[in-house]
């Protein structure tokens, strides 16, 4: 087995055993370590409680020392996240990322970015635009796309 893989195996049975993020891991196919599925609670108290996101782990031959491609399978109203893609904003975890970082740290980066969107680096600049300057209008289109996709 590669590191990568071995590294890959230890961080999903720790996952398995003590979940982060209100998130529970699941292998895509039991015979592939290097393409997960993440089910993550919306965060209490933001537009996106209630809803169960869906995102896609898929893990270079090189990790950790690339980070992984993650992107939300559920569509989801948020700066960082672009709608007609579910891919995540890079600067959110990939930037500085480096081969002591892990899953664990990848899932509290989306779930605080659920909080607190990145607003100097958006993705959807009118949906920024929006949460910046109405936040109600914002909550409100959050909540009803949460309603629709992920519930």
């Amino acid at each position: 087995m590669s590191k990568a893989a071995l590294r890959l195996k230890t961080e999903f049975s720790n996952l398995i055993n003590e979940p982060v993020c209100n998130s529970t891991v699941i292998l895509e196919n039991e015979d592939n370590l290097y393409s997960w599925v993440v089910i993550m609670q919306g965060p209490e108290g933001t537009p996106y409680e209630g809803g169960i996101f869906k995102l896609h782990f898929k893990f270079p031959d090189n990790y950790p020392f690339k980070a992984p491609d993650v992107k939300f399978l559920t569509t989801t109203y948020h700066p960082n996240i672009l709608l007609e893609t579910g891919a995540i904003c890079q600067d959110v975890f990939a930037s500085g990322w480096g081969p002591t970082q892990k899953v664990v740290d990848v899932l509290e980066k989306i779930f605080s970015m659920l909080k607190d969107p990145a607003t100097s680096s958006p993705l959807e600049s009118e949906i920024c635009n929006e949460y910046l300057n109405n936040r109600n209008q914002f909550n409100n289109k959050a909540r009803e796309y949460t309603m629709k996709y992920a519930i």
